[in-house]
């Protein structure tokens, strides 16, 4: 058990444009704590303890679109954030103590996933069905056989807030850097009645 009790749970991250006043919302619902207990758990300390709170959207790729507790447009804030996750303990070594992925939960369009390299807290939503890029494999990228990769933790999957993801990918840039920040200010727990 999790001091956040069984679930389902269900986390809510309100977004910021550099174009309206107003915020949107982007709802996910996490996987079973029985399949991932370490992941979910990571995942909802991290909400619940706001540090995604002044993150921004880092990047979009054609699979994956890229968020986390950085600030590509303010360096201040980026030092703040930084700071306060090192203090956590999840900076430079990731969030993830160790990697967790589950077959249940393959890597389809509107997942969410920590990458297994970097293990947290940088998370991304796939964009494509990335089941056989971010899943296990033989080899690594590139050819190179390393003893293969155990596949990136796949840990929710967004319920509401699609038309946000939409406007989101519509601030990138031909690169996939934003031209203005696209801020998470808000980011909780929702209570089982919420």
């Amino acid at each position: 058990p999790t001091r956040y009790g069984p679930g389902p749970h269900h986390v809510e991250l309100a977004i910021h444009f550099p174009t309206t006043k107003t915020n949107e919302k982007i709802t996910l619902r996490l996987y079973s704590l029985d399949t991932m207990p370490h992941t979910i758990h990571t995942f909802l300390t991290l909400i619940d303890r706001q540090h995604y709170n002044r993150g921004s959207f880092l990047s979009l790729r054609p699979h994956v679109l890229v968020a986390g507790p950085v600030d590509m447009h303010d360096v201040e804030n980026n030092r703040q954030l930084e700071q306060k996750m090192k203090r956590e303990g999840y900076f430079p070594d990731g969030a993830l103590l160790f990697n967790e992925y589950s077959g249940e939960f393959p890597h389809v369009v509107g997942t969410a996933g920590f990458n297994e390299e970097m293990g947290g807290p940088v998370f991304y939503v796939n964009l494509v069905d990335n089941t056989v890029g971010h899943g296990p494999s033989d080899e690594h990228e590139g050819g190179d056989s390393v003893g293969g990769k155990e596949g990136d933790p796949c840990f929710g999957e967004v319920v509401e807030g699609f038309d946000v993801i939409e406007k989101i990918k519509g601030f990138a840039t031909a690169d996939g850097m934003f031209e203005g920040s696209v801020y998470i200010v808000g980011s909780h727990v929702l209570k089982t009645n919420e």
